[in-house]
């Protein structure tokens, strides 16, 4: 995950912290140490309680005297401002960069509020998450889900057009106030779109920046989310 911005318009802020395990990858949340760490733990795909800030560079943990005249002491660098807004990459599954799928249309609608795909909505829940059109007369536009069924979504508010046999939409677990968690991809540097609404770490959904066939929206479509348990922000309820 990379900072998009900060609610407050502030610069970010940026502090060192002694870490307690290798820290090999940027864009990683950080959280306060465990009993007895030596320093800031890390984020799973499905917490990131008390969160610290986020990584901007690497290093590795050693315990013992260096013999090559560096410190044992080892810090990252992370941005700590509780009210950072973080742009995560939507991802197909656990690993980050997977396309997300496409839903293609088997059964028109005429009044724009069914997407029906002709496969489950509900083996995978996604009421009050997003989709939007990825072709066709409703490329670029976004709606909540309001129910799903074993081969459709009902939108809260229609798309501008009738949905059209063909057409292809892609749906994600996310809305932007209401959404509270986020699931990370594997290297706990993306946004897994393949699980249910409501699961994940600590993230609250800010805004969503999607994708269409113009740009390439199945690898680069983005969630961008604040810290919902941030330990310099308001604690949670």
């Amino acid at each position: 995950m990379r900072l998009a911005y900060t609610l407050s318009g502030a610069a970010p802020h940026y502090k060192k912290y002694q870490i307690a395990a290798n820290s090999l990858t940027v864009g990683v949340p950080k959280l306060i140490p465990v009993t007895t760490a030596a320093g800031v733990a890390v984020a799973t795909t499905t917490s990131a309680a008390d969160m610290v800030g986020v990584t901007l560079d690497t290093a590795t943990y050693v315990t013992a005297q260096q013999t090559d005249g560096t410190s044992a002491e080892r810090l990252v660098t992370l941005i700590i401002n509780p009210d950072a807004v973080w742009a995560m990459l939507m991802s197909q599954g656990a690993t980050l960069g997977t396309a997300l799928t496409l839903r293609a249309v088997t059964t028109a609608s005429s009044d724009g509020l069914t997407v029906t795909t002709g496969e489950s909505w509900t083996a995978t829940e996604y009421v009050d998450g997003v989709a939007w059109g990825y072709d066709g007369a409703n490329v670029g536009q976004m709606r909540r889900i309001s129910s799903t069924s074993a081969t459709a979504g009902t939108m809260s508010v229609a798309f501008d057009y009738d949905t059209v046999v063909g057409d292809n939409f892609i749906r994600a677990p996310w809305w932007p106030s209401q959404s509270l968690a986020i699931q990370l991809t594997t290297n706990l540097d993306g946004a897994d779109a393949s699980i249910v609404v409501g699961t994940g770490a600590q993230f609250k959904t800010v805004e969503l920046v999607l994708g269409d066939h113009t740009n390439g929206g199945r690898t680069d479509s983005w969630v961008y989310a604040i810290s919902g348990d941030h330990v310099w922000g308001p604690r949670p309820t």
